[in-house]
């Protein structure tokens, strides 16, 4: 007698403008289907189709893990996703099936990893200084937090000479890369979900010599953190 079905979220959010910002999203779920480790595997947005309010239409399974494609706690991940799905917490029990709510992708220890192979593949150098661009915001302090643990997880790996946070939205800002570069060749990694609005708006505020890599939540590691994150939330 086979077991009741599985299915995994992804929950993004989208864009009706730019489609890079839900292509890094599917392409996460394209790798996670093909494991099989789930029966189903869906995607959900707030910005773009599928809705995430509708996300669920359809489906089989009667166990349900949604990861939020976010890259830190905030008003996304902690009312929007909800809000949108009917979710009551981290377990919802509704019509006969469970709805668990993961952690963020930017909350795994894997993103650290993901940013250092971004830098490398930007060219940066072991002497250099790697910078981690994430969006802030100055009445949230959980968006630069979750920035700042990469940061300090990558600096205790030794592999670059520095290694420092900024932001968009809040100080230090990426105009104060050459300061804190302090001479070295400056490599900026954007901690965001995929590419897109923000990415852009990044690589037009960063200074003239320095390096732009992808974003590091669009790597192939950032797929096994999704993994990761939805085994954890599946053991409640």
């Amino acid at each position: 007698m086979s077991g009741p079905r599985r299915a995994l979220l992804l929950a993004g959010h989208g864009s009706q403008l730019d489609a890079r910002s839900g292509e890094a999203v599917r392409a996460h779920a394209r790798r996670l289907a093909a494991s099989g480790a789930f029966d189903e595997v869906l995607t959900g947005f707030w910005k773009e189709e599928p809705a995430l309010a509708r996300a669920l239409d359809g489906c089989r399974a009667d166990d349900v893990v949604i990861v939020p494609a976010f890259m830190a706690e905030g008003y996304f991940v902690n009312e929007v996703v909800p809000a949108e799905l009917g979710l009551d917490g981290p377990l919802t029990r509704r019509g006969g099936r469970m709805l668990r709510l993961a952690r963020p992708l930017g909350a795994h220890p894997l993103l650290a990893e993901a940013v250092a192979a971004r830098a490398l593949e930007a060219g940066a150098a072991a002497d250099g200084a790697v910078f981690v661009l994430g969006h802030g915001h100055p009445r949230d302090p959980r968006s630069a937090r979750a920035v700042r643990a990469q940061v300090g997880r990558i600096r205790a790996t030794g592999r670059f000479a520095r290694v420092e946070a900024v932001f968009t939205d809040q100080a230090p800002r990426a105009d104060a890369i050459p300061a804190l570069a302090d001479g070295r060749a400056a490599t900026v990694v954007p901690f965001f979900a995929a590419g897109g609005w923000h990415v852009g708006r990044a690589a037009a505020a960063i200074p003239a010599n320095a390096r732009l890599a992808a974003p590091a939540g669009a790597h192939a590691l950032a797929t096994d953190a999704l993994a990761a994150l939805a085994r954890e939330a599946a053991r409640g």
